[in-house]
């Protein structure tokens, strides 16, 4: 009787180590924005959505497909970031080139822009993300 009792206290505090693991996971990932804001290589994009205020629209529950081009894809283009900046509209504008509603694949994707995805398919709890090493123009 003492087996049983032990074994059914261990096997209830596993599932519940696992339960809560498992919720945990589920809540840890958040919306598209939040990834990419905590992505070492999109601090460029993160702020330049912010700075659009598209990053607003974008935590929405969506779903969303965002093309995250990385920080060594925005220092590429030296100064022609610095000119999007001074014009709004036109940094706006580029910025929601990277943006589509609903989930798109990263196949469609790299057929739709002509670029090529580096790593796709990244999940968020409002849509997905797919990352690239080059920003998308005149979309």
């Amino acid at each position: 009787m003492k087996i049983g009792k032990k074994f059914s206290i261990i096997f209830t505090a596993l599932f519940a180590i696992v339960f809560v693991a498992g919720l945990n996971a589920t809540f840890a990932q958040g919306t598209v924005v939040d990834v990419i804001s905590e992505s070492e290589d999109h601090t460029i994009f993160a702020g330049l959505l912010a700075e659009t205020e598209l990053d607003n629209i974008v935590a929405q529950p969506g779903p969303f497909t965002i093309v995250a081009p990385t920080d060594a894809a925005f220092e590429a283009m030296g100064d022609q970031l610095d000119q999007m900046r001074e014009d709004p509209q036109v940094l706006q504008n580029v910025i929601i080139g990277h943006l589509f509603q609903g989930e798109v694949a990263s196949a469609e994707v790299e057929d739709h822009l002509g670029i090529e995805i580096r790593e796709g398919d990244i999940p968020a709890s409002n849509g997905v993300i797919h990352v690239s090493d080059q920003v998308v123009m005149g979309q």
